[in-house]
């Protein structure tokens, strides 16, 4: 059961919720199954335009857009090469993607959500519930679930995990007495600890580790045929290589997670990991505007995703729903025209997931924008630069009302 700890933010997410349930309803009636497209409606042809041109520009070297509405997906096209080189083979729209940091969201926010659903996850109950050995950190025992997804946990620590300790089990020995820089609640801190705590969370709650409650859960039912935590080296040409390690592994990472934390946790993380194309992503999202059902069943109470994708006032005026990230004041990467109740995420390897509830649309963007290397940073103006280009287009005319 979803609580709040103080009358006034019960309030709040009442009415906030109530709101996001109503547009949430107007889409339980689409269809859940979406054809196979390999499709470019002409709308959409200056929102790929843009694409092309910031693979011009030496943004990434290649990049899948899809966008879904009314249902169904509308528009898919692969633009570039699947990595930085003259004689790299073309993009294509089935390849696979490091998602990064979308493990975040379609992975462990995803199965947060539902074990609240089953009533075996409070979001307002203390970590050390669930992880008895955090509790050895001063100041844990303050720290909420729900600060967790927030990232209002207030951990910190300036090293990141894996330059002390390549050791999966003295990661979380750091992690258990890492420092809390600020109250919980009180300060906005994204940090990859927050996520690998809850995945650890999942696993002591159900009984089975990140990758497997996943699959069995999530990707399983939704046909996400192509999406797994460490992908077997039959699919490797198809995955698009991120960076050419010249630091630590030394070698051209393709098939192996980018994030260093998450490889040296074995490839299966809360934060970092997860491999998949844009169709499976794209039959994701659209579980998500149909308020959590998939062919008649409820994977996800509708009330239950519109609790996750509600602002969290921890601290007050931040843009963080639990797990997502909404446009905010800012509107953040998905541009000018992003609806205030959307939720979106990023991931470090180039990738981004945007679902409009009110516009019964999704936009996803897969790039390997860290080919052959992270210092290339033009993502964040290109990723604005695009999703303005698909907004407008959803908003033309011929595209009004969701289908």
């Amino acid at each position: 059961m979803i609580t709040m700890r103080a009358s006034s933010r019960r309030i709040r997410a009442s009415v906030a919720t109530a709101a996001l349930l109503a547009i949430l309803a107007s889409c339980a009636s689409r269809p859940a199954v979406i054809p196979a497209a390999t499709v470019a409606a002409p709308t959409f042809a200056p929102a790929f335009a843009r694409v092309e041109a910031w693979v011009a520009q030496g943004a990434f070297p290649g990049a899948v857009l899809a966008v879904g509405r009314g249902g169904r997906l509308v528009a898919i096209r692969a633009v570039g090469r699947i990595e930085q080189a003259d004689d790299a083979a073309p993009m294509r729209s089935d390849t696979i993607f490091d998602l990064a940091s979308l493990t975040k969201v379609v992975a462990t926010t995803t199965a947060a959500m539902i074990l609240v659903d089953a009533g075996t996850l409070d979001l307002d109950a203390p970590v050390v519930r669930y992880l008895p050995a955090f509790g050895r950190g001063a100041k844990h025992d303050r720290i909420l679930v729900r600060h967790l997804l927030a990232h209002s946990s207030g951990l910190f620590r300036e090293v990141q995990l894996w330059r002390d300790t390549t050791d999966p089990a003295a990661m979380r020995r750091i992690i258990d007495i890492m420092d809390v820089a600020w109250p919980p609640g009180t300060h906005f801190q994204y940090r990859d600890e927050n996520m690998i705590l809850l995945a650890d969370i999942v696993a002591a709650v159900s009984g089975e580790r990140l990758d497997r409650f996943a699959a069995r859960r999530i990707f399983t039912p939704l046909g996400m045929t192509d999406t797994r935590f460490n992908p077997p080296s039959d699919l490797r040409d198809r995955i698009a290589p991120t960076e050419r390690d010249t630091s630590w592994r030394h070698r051209l990472l393709r098939g192996e997670v980018h994030d260093e934390n998450a490889f040296a946790l074995g490839g299966v993380a809360g934060h970092a990991g997860l491999f998949a194309t844009a169709q499976d992503l794209s039959r994701f999202a659209q579980m998500i505007l149909d308020s959590g059902r998939i062919k008649g069943r409820q994977m996800v109470r509708a009330e239950t995703i519109a609790a996750f994708a509600t602002p969290q006032p921890l601290p007050p005026g931040t843009s963080r729903a639990l797990g997502w990230d909404t446009p905010g004041a800012t509107k953040g990467f998905a541009g000018p025209l992003a609806s205030p109740g959307a939720i979106m995420h990023t991931g470090f390897t180039g990738t981004s997931l945007y679902i409009d509830r009110a516009r019964g649309a999704y936009v996803i963007l897969l790039t390997n924008r860290v080919n052959p290397t992270r210092d290339n940073a033009l993502i964040g103006a290109a990723r604005r630069d695009i999703h303005t280009a698909v907004l407008a287009a959803l908003d033309q005319p011929g595209l009004a009302a969701p289908r």
